[in-house]
């Protein structure tokens, strides 16, 4: 029992519970605080549905709810989707036309491959990718 008390896979088991457990926290913490900033008809009806009564969820609350469901839907789409920002109006690069999506990728290539390196990379010495 000694052994196992003091070996690495013990200390690396403690140290993913400090690590997950602080991501876990702030998961959780974030979505209280979310769950507090609703409504309270939406609150009602976030509990009925986790406790399993959601036969008891009014008609109104419903649009409510589904209106939540699909903004956030449609805002982790819109972070996760490639697109471009030309004059202040966000356009994918799958709209652009086949000549103008292959320029700005090759710009942003070109400007990465130009860069310096960061602070993080001299630090860490890392390459990734460029001479």
């Amino acid at each position: 029992m000694t052994t196992f008390l003091s070996s690495a896979a013990l200390g690396w088991f403690l140290r993913r519970i400090l690590d997950w457990g602080g991501w876990l926290g702030a998961a959780l913490l974030a979505m209280i605080n979310f769950y507090n900033a609703l409504p309270p008809q939406l609150q009602v009806a976030i509990a009925k549905i986790v406790a399993g009564n959601w036969r008891e969820i009014t008609l109104g609350a419903v649009p409510g709810l589904v209106a939540l469901v699909w903004s956030q839907i449609q805002s982790f789409r819109a972070t996760v989707r490639p697109q471009v920002v030309i004059d202040g109006q966000q356009l994918p690069i799958k709209k652009m036309p086949h000549r103008e999506a292959t320029g700005i990728e090759e710009l942003s290539r070109t400007a990465l491959e130009k860069r310096g390196k960061t602070l993080f990379e001299k630090l860490l010495k890392l390459k990734l990718g460029r001479p």
